[in-house]
């Protein structure tokens, strides 16, 4: 089984661009959604929780601390790079 994740947050979730608030938002999932998940990474701290997910249907990522995981997510450094992953973008968000 593929890993996915259901939203907590009743307020629903954005998918942004990079794992970070200061980064675009791309779309919002409502509660209870579930998405596929392709990886992960450590990233901005959103109340006490650093992992972000990248969505494995959509270039734009959750945090984790509104989505319960089911499954196991590899982090994305172990994970088939796609060509987003060496991007000046991607490389800033990451560190």
């Amino acid at each position: 089984m593929k890993p996915y994740a259901t939203v907590t947050s009743k307020n629903g979730l954005n998918e942004r661009q990079y794992p970070s608030t200061d980064s675009s938002v791309l779309g919002t999932l409502k509660y209870h959604d579930q998405v596929g998940l392709r990886c992960k990474v450590r990233a901005q701290n959103i109340a006490g929780d650093d992992v972000w997910f990248l969505l494995r249907d959509k270039q734009a990522w959750i945090s984790a601390k509104y989505a319960a995981l089911t499954g196991t997510v590899s982090y994305c450094k172990d994970v088939q790079p796609t060509p987003l992953t060496y991007s000046p973008g991607a490389a800033e968000a990451m560190g």
